[in-house]
């Protein structure tokens, strides 16, 4: 019997039989410059082996602009041109040497081009699928996503371990060295074929030599993968609709120009207290000018955080509602005499002013604050 044809994404890491302790000890520093280059060549972010996104994309503004654009190649002509596949392969590969240096396979440090200790490459595939671009491939992965996120998290672990190990005795033990390895090369597939530098279905497996996993594997993965995600719209859909709270305080709008501040409400170890309004702003109060026919209307609370998350306040959480029933924005939104936005940490307080502009002759009739804790949870003030 003729023997699979191995996988066309290659990931080959060389066994170090030393490596540097002094190295291994600053790795975190010594990455530092790659994080930076990676930033200023993508401006993006760091994404690390094993998450759903494909984490080996370390430039991840570049390479997502060059996927649009072979993915769009695929759809017209069905096959990615040179170039454009070219330069993913290239980017993967950078991003393949610079994990590898920061998840300590090698103390060599990366180089931009030529030949090293890890090799990434993809053979070109002459042809692609219209059909199973993107969506297809994302259904078809997802249960690779998952079994990556708990490797990973187990690859992290190892890492750790490896580097005691590295500064104890100068050397990684080949098991874990194999181990992390594996992972990397595993996403690596994984994300090859998300983003159609191949129509071959990764294999689950570990090893360099496997091929592309069989039908029943595809077929499997396939039903997993709608599952997953008809499960996770209908959570949306029932977030959407049945989720989060609404908590509504009656306040006398008279009482609170006369500086009596509203009941305070809790929200999940959050303290929300609306404690006076301003109608109309005076000019002294703010250097907004409000637009002919109309008044600025400042309303000010007490945001106290006892939850272990942070808060963060910004415009997007607040929305009046006039007695005509049109809704209105902030003007402006200032947390302890700053510019929101603002994150409010564990035990902090703060004096939070909310300038709307309104029609003048018309009142207010209800403010909403949706905070961004808890899931969906708003403060409804209706005045009276």
């Amino acid at each position: 019997m003729a023997e699979a044809a191995p996988y066309p994404v290659i990931f080959e890491a060389t066994y170090p039989e030393r490596l540097s302790r002094l190295s291994t000890a600053f790795r975190l520093l010594l990455f530092i410059p790659i994080a930076i280059f990676a930033f200023a060549l993508g401006g993006g972010e760091l994404g690390l082996p094993g998450n759903a996104r494909g984490g080996s994309a370390i430039v991840v503004g570049t390479a997502s602009a060059v996927a649009v654009a072979s993915w769009l190649a695929i759809l017209v002509r069905g096959r990615i041109p040179r170039w454009l596949f070219d330069f993913q392969v290239a980017l993967g590969r950078w991003s393949s040497r610079a994990f590898g240096y920061l998840f300590l396979l090698t103390d060599r440090y990366p180089p931009f081009e030529g030949d090293w200790v890890i090799n990434y490459d993809v053979r070109y595939p002459e042809r692609l699928s219209r059909w199973k671009l993107l969506f297809w491939k994302v259904i078809t992965a997802m249960p690779h996503f998952i079994v990556l996120l708990f490797l990973g998290l187990a690859a992290m672990v190892v890492i750790v371990v490896a580097w005691f190990f590295i500064l104890f005795a100068g050397r990684y033990p080949r098991g874990l060295f194999e181990y992390v390895a594996g992972v990397m090369r595993w996403n690596a597939r994984v994300y090859a074929y998300v983003l159609s530098l191949t129509d071959e279905y990764p294999p689950f497996n570990l090893s360099a030599g496997a091929g592309p996993a069989g039908g029943d594997a595809y077929l499997i993965s396939g039903i997993l993968g709608f599952l997953l995600a008809g499960g996770g719209i209908a959570a949306g859909v029932a977030w959407a609709f049945l989720g989060g709270q609404e908590t509504e305080v009656q306040a006398d709008y008279q009482r609170l120009q006369a500086n009596e501040a509203a009941n305070a409400v809790e929200i999940h170890d959050v303290m929300v207290a609306l404690t006076s309004v301003s109608d109309p702003l005076s000019e002294d109060e703010t250097l907004l000018e409000p637009a002919p026919g109309k008044r600025l209307i400042m309303f000010q609370f007490s945001v106290e955080n006892h939850n272990r998350w942070s808060v963060r306040i910004g415009r997007s959480g607040f929305r009046l509602r006039d007695e005509e029933g049109k809704k209105r924005e902030p003007q402006l939104v200032i947390v302890d005499g700053r510019v929101a936005a603002r994150n409010l940490e564990k035990d902090d307080r703060a004096t939070v002013k909310v300038v709307f502009e309104v029609p003048e002759g018309v009142d207010p009739s209800e403010l909403k604050y949706s905070p961004s804790f808890g899931l969906r949870s708003t403060v409804k003030y209706v005045f009276r």
